[in-house]
Order: structure tokens, then C-alpha cells, then sequence
């Protein structure tokens, strides 16, 4: 299955070359056939093997989620398997906010943690980055 590139991730903005506010068919050009849809009430989400797009009503790009092997960094740092003792360190502040942690001073990201034994929010490592509108 397509796989987005490693590219830089830029919140509010996109990854790569696929960008927030894209049209849905301006995606597809880029990730070709091979994907899944799943419509749900009010959007849809388009997977591929790494990534996740998430497309609003308005037929745009609302949400990017990268996940697995992607290999792509938030201010060439911080990626998938970083945690946030090293966002703490490297970058700033996080807040929580339900079961994700977004950026004190940027908005347009967030990050989920991997679910583990003894799991503590430093140590946990980051297994979904997230980019968004805002």
C-alpha cells in the first residue's frame, strides 16, 4: 500500500507535500488508488499504510496523522518514537488535552502516545503526530 513520504512535519501546514485545506482531489492525484475511505457522519478519513487524512465537510484536508514507520520530524527533531521528555527538552512546553498533547506556544499539532507497561507520558514513546487546521 502508498506510504507518505518522510517528509518535515509543519503544523497547521501539512507534511510534505500533501497540505491542510488540500481538496479531496488534489490528494488522490498525489496517493494515487491505492487507498482506503471510510466515511463516517459529518467527514471521511482516507488511509494509507502510515498516514491517516481526515477530509471535512467542506471537501478539504483537515486533519494529517502519521503513524508506523514514517520517519519524518517536527522542527527536524522530534518523530515517531520521540518522546515527550525530548519535546520538553528540544522544543517547549505541552499541554494535554483529552487523550493527545499539543504544543504550549504552536498550534496545528499533537501527539499520542503508545500505550505501554508501566506507562508514564515522559517516557511513553510517541506513536501518532498529528497536524491540523486551525
Amino acid at each position: 500500500m502508498m506510504k507518505i513520504q518522510d517528509e518535515p512535519i509543519i503544523p497547521g501546514v501539512g507534511i510534505g507535500n500533501i497540505k491542510l485545506n488540500m481538496t479531496k482531489d488534489q490528494l488522490i492525484a498525489i496517493l494515487g488508488k491505492d487507498y482506503k475511505e471510510r466515511f463516517r457522519e459529518c467527514d471521511s478519513v482516507i488511509e494509507i499504510e502510515n498516514a491517516k487524512f481526515w477530509v471535512s465537510e467542506d471537501g478539504k484536508i483537515d486533519q494529517i496523522g502519521v503513524e508506523d514507520d514514517f520517519k519524518g520530524k517536527y522542527k527536524g527533531i522530534i518523530g515517531i518514537g520521540s518522546t515527550l521528555s525530548e519535546v520538553k527538552k528540544f522544543i517547549g512546553n505541552y499541554v494535554q488535552v483529552y487523550d493527545t498533547y499539543e504544543m504550549e506556544n504552536e498550534e496545528g499539532i499533537c501527539f499520542e502516545l503508545e500505550d505501554i507497561d508501566d506507562w508514564d507520558p515522559l517516557v511513553a514513546p510517541i506513536d501518532h503526530i498529528y497536524v491540523f487546521r486551525i
